[in-house]
C-alpha cells in the first residue's frame, strides 16, 4: 500500500542588482538571508543555530555511485554558516545556494498547503528584498520567480515527493524501466499545464525543458536530469525515500503550481501501488520534451511506434486516476476531487485552444489564460508583439518575459493581471500569510517549526530530520526520521507545557 505524498518545493530565485558592480549576487544573497533572519529575531549574539549538512550527501548516488572526494558539504565555521543560512519559525529554510538566494517549503501533505507555502516564500524574500534596500539604500535587488536569464543560466524548481523505500528502489534503481514507462512520460508531458512560457526564437511552453540532457543522473547544474538521483532522502531511509525532480518549471499560478503538484502525487501513489499496467514509454524522451514544449499539440512517438500528443498522454493519465480511485480510493492524497476536476478541466480546455500567431481570449473559451502561466503569457506578448510589430526573439519580449516573473507585487506583471481579474485567484491571502510565521500542522515540519519559535536560543544545530538542543552540560538531539510525525495533533500540548527544551524532551519521552 502506498504512503502520502509528503512534497516540498524548493525556488531557485533568479537575482539582478544595482550598482552591480558594488554587492556581488553572492553578498547580495546573503544579505537577503540575514535581513530577514534578523527581523525574525534569529540573529540575536547568543544565538548559535546552525543548518547541520551532516545529512547530505550531494556526491552519492541512489544507484551506487560517489563522484567526488567527499559525501557532503563542510561548512565549519559559524560565521560561514550563519551566513548563508537561516532556519524560518515556519518551518523552512531560506539560504544562498551559490549565486541566487533559495527557498524550502516546509513538508506539505496537499497541493494546496505546498502552493500556498511556495507563494509564502515570495513574500518573505520580498520582506527581505525591503530590509536589504533599508540597508543599503543606494542598491536595487530584484528577484525573479523563473527558470531562465535568456543569457544561459537556468534556475531550477525543484520539487521532493516522500515515496515508500521498497518502491523507490524498485522504480529507479532495481527496475528504471518502471520509471522509463509511467513516470518519464508523465513529467514529458505534464508541461502542458504546468509550463510557465517563455519567448525565443518562436513561443515554447516550458522554460526548463530545453535544460534537460538526460532522464537520471546526479547533476543538477550540468547535464540535469529529468530524475535526480542523488542519494539524500532526509528521512528514515529503511522505510523512506526522497524521489527528487528538477524538470518542473516555477509557476506563478496557483492553478498550476496546485495541478502540477496534486496530479504528481496522484501518479507516483498509482504507482507506488502497481496499478498502472500501461506501457507509455518515449522512444525519445529527451526529443519528445523539446517538441511538447514548442508545440503543446505536437505529435511524439512511443517506444512500441504508436504515435500520441502529450494531451493524449496526459487525458490516459486522468483515465487511469479515475478508474484507480473506483477500485481502491486515494486515502493519501488530500482534496483529491478538485484536483481531479481541474485535470479534466484543464485538459478538455486545451483540447478546445484555438493555438495561431494571433492568438487572443477569444480562442480560449475554456478560460485557461486565467489559470496557466504559459497560455496567459502568449496572450499578453501576442498583445504587445502586436502593438509594436515585434518578432518573437525581440529583446523587449524577454524583458516582458522576465517581468511577469518580478516577485514585487508593485512591478510584477502576474500581480498586475492578477488584480485585474486576468489570472485566477485560488489561495486567500490569509491562507498564504499565515505560512509566513507558521508551519504546516501535518508534517513535521510543525515541530521543527515550534522549535525555532519557542526555544531559539537553546538550539544549536537544525536540518530536515533532526533538531539539537544545547543545554549546557549536554547536548540532545530529537530525530525526526517519519516526515509524517512531530505533527500539532500530537505535540502541542507538550510545547504549551514545556518551559524550556529540557521540559520538552522531558514530555516528549513520558509521552512514548
Amino acid at each position: 500500500m502506498s504512503i502520502p505524498k509528503v512534497v516540498g518545493i524548493e525556488q531557485e530565485y533568479a537575482i539582478n542588482v544595482k550598482p552591480a558592480e558594488e554587492l556581488s549576487p553572492f553578498q547580495a544573497s546573503c544579505l537577503l538571508v540575514n535581513a530577514y533572519a534578523r527581523k525574525a529575531g534569529l540573529r540575536e549574539p547568543e544565538m548559535s543555530m546552525l543548518w547541520d549538512y551532516g545529512h547530505e550527501t550531494p556526491f552519492q548516488d541512489i544507484r551506487g555511485a560517489l563522484f567526488g572526494r567527499k559525501s557532503g558539504r563542510d561548512i565549519t565555521r559559524k560565521e560561514d554558516n550563519l551566513l548563508i543560512n537561516a532556519i524560518l519559525p515556519n518551518g523552512a529554510r531560506l539560504y544562498c545556494d551559490h549565486a541566487h538566494p533559495e527557498y524550502s517549503t516546509p513538508e506539505c501533505l496537499s497541493a494546496r498547503d505546498a502552493a500556498a507555502c511556495d507563494r509564502a516564500g515570495e513574500l518573505i524574500l520580498a520582506e527581505a528584498v525591503k530590509l536589504a534596500e533599508e540597508t543599503l539604500p543606494e542598491t536595487d535587488i530584484k528577484l525573479f520567480k523563473n527558470n531562465v536569464d535568456h543569457q544561459g543560466r537556468s534556475y531550477g524548481c525543484h520539487e521532493n515527493y516522500l515515496m515508500d523505500a521498497r518502491a523507490h528502489q524498485d522504480c529507479f534503481v532495481d527496475n528504471p524501466g518502471k520509471a522509463r514507462r509511467i513516470l518519464i512520460p508523465f513529467l514529458v508531458t505534464r508541461q502542458i499545464f504546468a509550463g510557465s512560457g517563455k519567448p525565443g526564437p518562436s513561443f515554447q511552453i516550458s522554460q526548463r525543458a530545453d535544460f534537460m540532457d538526460c532522464l537520471f543522473g546526479l547533476d543538477t547544474m550540468f547535464n540535469r536530469p529529468i530524475i535526480n538521483t542523488r542519494q539524500e532522502h532526509h528521512a528514515d531511509a529503511k522505510r523512506f525515500r526522497r524521489l527528487h525532480l528538477i524538470v518542473g518549471d516555477s509557476n506563478m499560478s496557483e492553478f498550476a503550481t496546485i495541478l502540477k503538484v496534486g496530479t504528481t502525487q496522484i501518479v507516483l501513489q498509482m504507482m507506488e501501488d502497481g496499478f498502472i499496467r500501461a506501457d507509455l514509454s518515449l522512444k525519445d524522451p529527451l526529443r519528445a520534451i523539446r517538441q511538447v514544449s514548442a508545440g503543446f499539440d505536437a505529435e511524439i512517438e512511443l517506444e512500441d511506434g504508436r504515435k500520441t500528443t502529450a494531451l493524449g498522454i496526459q487525458r490516459r493519465f486522468l483515465e487511469l486516476a479515475v478508474e484507480y480511485g473506483l477500485k481502491r480510493d486515494f486515502p493519501h492524497v488530500p482534496e483529491l476531487e478538485n484536483i481531479l476536476k481541474g485535470w479534466d478541466d484543464t485538459l478538455n480546455g486545451l483540447g478546445n485552444l484555438k493555438l495561431s500567431a494571433d492568438f487572443d481570449l477569444e480562442d480560449d473559451p475554456s478560460d485557461l489564460t486565467k489559470r496557466l502561466d504559459w497560455v496567459l503569457k502568449l496572450w499578453l506578448f501576442n498583445r504587445y508583439r502586436r502593438k509594436k510589430t515585434l518578432p518573437w526573439d525581440h529583446s523587449q519580449l524577454k524583458v516582458l518575459d522576465l517581468q511577469y516573473h518580478n516577485i514585487d507585487r508593485s512591478e510584477g506583471l502576474f500581480y498586475s493581471l492578477q488584480a485585474r481579474g486576468m489570472a485566477e485567484n485560488i489561495l486567500c491571502d490569509n491562507e498564504i500569510e499565515a505560512f509566513v510565521c507558521e508551519p504546516p500542522v501535518d508534517t513535521r515540519a510543525w515541530f521543527r517549526g515550534k522549535c525555532v519559535q519557542k526555544f531559539p536560543l537553546e538550539l544549536y544545530l537544525v536540518n530536515w530530520e533532526v533538531v539539537g538542543f544545547d543545554h549546557g552540560d549536554t547536548r540532545r538531539m530529537v530525530p525526526l526520521l517519519n516526515p509524517l510525525k512531530g505533527v500539532r495533533d500530537r505535540f502541542q500540548q507538550a510545547f504549551e507545557q514545556a518551559r524550556d527544551s529540557r521540559e520538552l524532551l522531558d514530555i516528549i519521552v513520558k509521552l512514548h
